[in-house]
């Protein structure tokens, strides 16, 4: 049984779980759709400003750090198997390192992995693999593209392919929906209207040939260390099947020194 998903992307995967519960889809919504108003070109310099306040907003709300540390329960769930209270341990150098530890009850840690911009490194102790693989290339492992940047922000709930180039704005009482546009995708966001926290967003890939989509759900949020964490994340990352992952924080700390123990099995693994 071979399984990475590490958080949002991906997470080393341990036993079958014999009783699990199936993760719940929220609807991508834009509110209540009797009160909408939508921000059009037809007065340029109004609606770039509603744009600028917009963006400024939920940039505000990025979580700054210099190093994040957390642990959480993990609900995994694709075509093919469900896992359920995977305990996880994560580790972030901002730039630098990605650091998972994933454990099962009784037996306790069964898999870790080191990511950095270049390289994704781990191992599976329940089933005796090895991962060595430049980052490029692990596509097979990780379920949707990224750059390291993007898996970061994912992890920490930071907005993902937010780009300047913000089009179709909709405003509710309730939620401001907009869409950006990069070269690769299409990004579109449900922003809560009175302080612009990250609600939803979905990623779309603009290539016709793929059907592939990653969207994200934000929850719970609670200020942590001075800074507003959202504690529970739904991500359900689409393309020939649907992989749904659910993500509960329940501890986070910031700018704590941290160090990022990992040594390559010397004998015994099958290398992936």
């Amino acid at each position: 049984m071979k399984q990475i998903v590490l958080l949002g992307v991906a997470s080393l995967l341990l036993v079958s779980c014999r009783h699990s519960r199936q993760i719940a889809r929220p609807v991508f919504t834009v509110g209540d759709s009797s009160q909408v108003t939508a921000v059009t070109d037809s007065a340029a310099a109004e609606a770039a400003a509603i744009k600028g306040t917009l963006l400024e907003g939920v940039r505000k709300n990025s979580v700054q750090y210099t190093t994040f540390s957390a642990k959480l329960k993990i609900d995994f769930e694709n075509d093919k198997q469900r896992q359920q209270n995977i305990s996880t341990n994560i580790r972030m150098q901002k730039d630098s390192v990605i650091w998972i530890s994933v454990s099962a009850p009784i037996i306790g840690e069964v898999a870790r992995a080191i990511i950095t911009p270049d390289s994704l490194k781990a191992y599976d102790k329940f089933n005796k693999r090895l991962y060595l693989r430049a980052l490029n290339d692990a596509r097979d492992l990780l379920n949707i593209p990224f750059e390291f940047s993007t898996l970061q922000d994912m992890i920490i709930g930071n907005p993902v392919f937010l780009t300047d180039s913000v089009f179709q704005v909709v405003k509710t009482p309730a939620i401001i929906s907009f869409s950006c546009d990069s070269t690769l995708y299409t990004s579109l966001f449900n922003v809560f209207a009175d302080d612009y926290l990250l609600q939803q967003s979905k990623v779309m890939d603009k290539n016709p040939a793929s059907n592939r989509s990653c969207e994200l759900t934000y929850g719970e949020y609670k200020v942590m260390d001075g800074r507003r964490f959202a504690t529970t994340r739904r991500i359900f990352v689409e393309e020939k099947n649907i992989t749904r992952i659910a993500m509960d924080f329940n501890r986070v700390e910031f700018n704590q020194p941290l160090s990022f123990p990992f040594t390559v099995p010397a004998s015994g693994y099958t290398l992936e």
